[in-house]
This record gives C-alpha cells, structure tokens and sequence, in this order.
C-alpha cells in the first residue's frame, strides 16, 4: 500500500487551499487530516476521501467512484472499508474542483 513521498506532496498542495493538511504514514500509505479532521488516505498512489453521509456516498458512486477494497488470504471475499471512497479521476487534475470536494467531505 506504499505510496511516495512525490505523490503524497502533489496530493497535499492540489488541497492547500482547504487548510492545513497533514499527512501521516498509514500501513505504507497516508492518513490526510485538516484541523484534525480526518480528510481521506492515500494508498497505492491513489487518494480517498472519508465520506460517510449516505446521499455523498451516492455522488461519489454516480461520479465512479468505488469503496476501498482489500484482499486477506484468509478471506474468499475482499474487505470492503465502507467509508473510503476513491477521488474521481477528474478532480486530480482540477485543483479548485478538489478543494470544493474536499470541503464537502470535511462539511460533512
């Protein structure tokens, strides 16, 4: 679940306009947090957003988004967090249209 350090700075300046972000390493990922709220993860070079309302979780599906899975040798079926949700492609490259969803997520 590595992700570099290049990839995670990226992440943390498309967001700098939501506030301070601070990241802190998560079993090879990145646990993202603004005023201590946490914001999402970025694992695998790949950011989710922590999004527990149910009708933002519906925009996060209709968007494309999907719910981070994992697969456990102990399991036949992968492990669904239920509340990580992957960023649309789209806002990765549209700084103004990452902060705006990110606040939403954080608003929440």
């Amino acid at each position: 679940m590595a992700v570099s350090e290049e990839y995670l700075e990226y992440i943390k300046e498309m967001l700098e306009g939501v506030g301070s972000v601070q990241s802190r390493r998560m079993f090879g990922g990145a646990l993202l947090t603004v005023d201590q709220k946490q914001l999402g993860v970025v694992l695998y070079e790949e950011l989710f957003f922590k999004v527990t309302e149910t009708a933002l979780q519906k925009r996060f599906k209709k968007e494309g988004s999907v719910q981070f899975t994992y697969a456990r040798k102990d399991k036949t079926d992968p492990v669904v967090i239920k509340n990580w949700w992957k960023v649309p492609e789209r806002y990765l490259d549209d700084k103004k249209a990452l902060e705006e969803l990110a606040s939403v997520v954080l608003a929440q």
